[in-house]
């Protein structure tokens, strides 16, 4: 289906048709799939298999990542990939296709670790031999190294465990500050985890924090990445128990939830010993990094358009980090088995239930949080998430960006969605069923 309008980056006054932009997205994904079916063919377990459905995303290697194993006797294909992938991906960002280019300048990264133009894009700087973030370099120029039981730790002090603070110990990373009364190691592999979730994230959004002009800038070598420095603040509960004590008096049913962001203190909260948690982390740690990465307004979605915050919290539910002995680690995020996409299906083409995006759009927080269907809803939002993440080779991906954007500033009407995409909520409608029916 193709809609009418003009598919933009968040930024209206860079927005160009899409024929003037050059390559369109349709175009790009052909290109990219002709050269890893070419490199594949030379490159024997290269990656994981093409899904089926959803994303199949890679993250560069550092610090909070690890080196990974690479056979040398490659070295010359994978170089070769990484260049062709840093020309894709400039394409990209010049046809105002931020996530993809992000994307395919990160998995350069992952063929070539010293793939110098794909890590300047990236944040990235050599020093000493090392691809270093700013935050990583201040820390090395500083006497420290990365431990991934301790955290940055003066290189001197082998073995010494630094002391907890009245509340616990304290990780800090490039993005994040973690603090937990369960130990120092847990508070070091939630802090690396969720660095690694947020290469995720900005590969996925990339458009939400740059607008086109810094991405364009960013792939001619024109100006240097942008740096967060003040961290998300993250809070690690040692058990349950604790977690309920803590911030029962915040939140009286807090015993029913796995973890939780206070978007007015700027906190998220986690608990130990629970592989339940993984998709509630990523649920929240989405909530945090949407609401606090660039200024939001003070009540998002309060009288429109809720369903999208959650809706793309929840179909961050579906990623799943995977360790493969020759492919090594990546990440999937939107198959069809995944999280409550399932349920989206089901609700729809079994129940016939289903609640229009004319009617949904208009929703605000309590409406939503109060309708006598919720469950229902949040996976029918989990879905319509998939569908404008995913959806017909990704074409309403930059429209979503833009879209999140709105809501998030809090200049949003009942209508930004369409305005987004170029498509009447009758034509979502329509492209939803037609998705889901798509799905194996």
């Amino acid at each position: 289906m193709v809609c009418a309008g003009v598919f933009a980056g968040p930024h209206s006054a860079l927005a160009k048709p899409q024929a003037e932009k050059g390559a369109s997205i349709a175009e790009l994904r052909a290109e990219y799939e002709r050269l890893s079916r070419a490199y594949a063919a030379t490159v024997p377990g290269w990656r994981p298999e093409r899904l089926a459905s959803g994303s199949l995303l890679f993250v560069a290697p550092d610090q909070y990542v690890g080196a990974e194993a690479q056979d040398e006797g490659f070295r010359a294909a994978r170089n070769k990939y990484a260049d062709a992938l840093f020309g894709l991906a400039k394409q990209a960002a010049e046809a105002g296709q931020l996530s993809l280019a992000f994307e395919w300048a990160t998995e350069a990264v992952r063929e070539n670790p010293d793939h110098a133009d794909a890590r300047r894009v990236l944040g990235y700087e050599l020093a000493d031999g090392q691809w270093l973030t700013p935050f990583a370099k201040r820390m090395v120029d500083a006497g420290k190294v990365w431990d991934s039981k301790r955290g940055w730790v003066p290189a001197d002090e082998t073995g010494a465990e630094p002391k907890p603070t009245k509340d616990g110990w304290q990780v800090r990373t490039d993005h994040f500050l973690v603090t937990s009364n369960h130990s120092l190691a847990a508070a070091a592999e939630l802090a690396a985890r969720l660095e690694r979730l947020h290469q995720i994230w900005r590969q996925l959004f990339a458009g939400f924090y740059f607008s086109e002009r810094e991405v364009r800038g960013l792939f001619a070598g024109e100006r240097p990445a942008r740096e967060r420095h003040q961290p998300f603040h993250v809070f690690y509960h040692r058990d349950k128990d604790d977690y309920i004590a803590a911030l029962v008096g915040r939140q009286p049913r807090i015993a029913e939830t796995l973890g939780i962001y206070f978007d007015a203190d700027r906190e998220a909260h986690f608990f130990a010993g629970d592989e339940r948690n993984a998709a509630t982390l990523n649920h929240e740690a989405i909530h945090q990094l949407f609401q606090e990465t660039r200024l939001a307004a003070r009540h998002v979605g309060d009288t429109a358009n809720f369903w999208i915050v959650e809706g793309i919290a929840t179909y961050s539910e579906t990623l799943r980090e995977h360790r493969d002995p020759t492919a090594g680690l990546y990440y999937t995020i939107g198959e069809s088995s995944a999280g409550r996409l399932p349920a989206a299906r089901e609700r729809l083409l079994v129940e016939k239930f289903y609640v229009p995006l004319d009617e949904l759009t208009r929703l605000g927080k309590d409406d939503l949080q109060r309708h006598s269907e919720l469950a229902k809803l949040y996976s029918q939002s989990a879905g319509l998430a998939a569908l404008l993440m995913d959806g017909e080779e990704g074409r309403y991906r930059e429209p979503l960006v833009v879209y999140l954007s709105t809501v998030y500033a809090g200049r949003d009407k009942a209508q930004s969605l369409s305005d987004a995409t170029g498509c009447s909520m009758v034509e979502l409608d329509a492209a939803y069923r037609r998705y889901l029916e798509s799905l194996p």
